[in-house]
């Protein structure tokens, strides 16, 4: 009985894993390719965005830093 339960769960595996695989883009339908376009669209948009706020990670760290020295000074 256990071989049986595992010899299901293992083709459905092999079988659930044979099936995620994405066809190439020439292949894929063109629902699929507009996704992948929005996708970039919003990557393009985003990228700048993200830039912008890690262009200000080094102030947070220095008042972080400047406010734990306050402190360990006693203010």
């Amino acid at each position: 009985m256990h071989a049986m339960i595992r010899m299901s769960c293992l083709s459905l595996g092999l079988l659930a894993s044979a099936c995620t695989m994405a066809p190439p883009p020439d292949q894929q339908s063109e629902a699929a390719q507009k996704a992948a376009k929005h996708t970039e669209l919003n990557d393009a948009i985003q990228k700048p965005i993200d830039r912008a706020k890690a262009a200000n990670d080094p102030n947070i760290k220095a008042d972080a830093d400047r406010e734990k020295a306050l402190e360990d000074q006693g203010g």
